[in-house]
């Protein structure tokens, strides 16, 4: 698994989206719970994060953003992923070795 560097605003944060290929990957990265599928709910992982106002922000979905800064972690989705953040380009990607 790969994690990006990205910029918001004054601070760094390590962020990989989540796919049906990482899935597994990003729950042991962010020490999440994988949620199998029910009727009432997708196959998602179970994020602790960081200053929670609703459970949506402790669900990452396949499209959706985990990221991590020195606070812990947060959920963002795609499109608030794309408007918060940009790459950060003097700097290299990182490699996390998961297991």
């Amino acid at each position: 698994m790969q994690t990006n560097k990205f910029t918001r605003k004054s601070f760094d944060v390590d962020a990989v989206q989540v796919t049906e290929e990482n899935f597994d990957e990003v729950a042991k990265w962010c020490q999440g719970e994988i949620v199998p599928e029910t009727e009432n709910t997708k196959k998602h992982i179970k994020v602790r994060v960081i200053q929670v106002i609703n459970d949506r922000q402790t669900q990452a979905y396949v499209g959706d953003w985990v990221l991590y800064s020195g606070r812990g972690y947060k959920i963002y989705t795609n499109n608030a992923f794309r408007r918060s953040f940009t790459p950060k380009n003097d700097e290299r990607q990182v490699t996390v070795a998961v297991g």
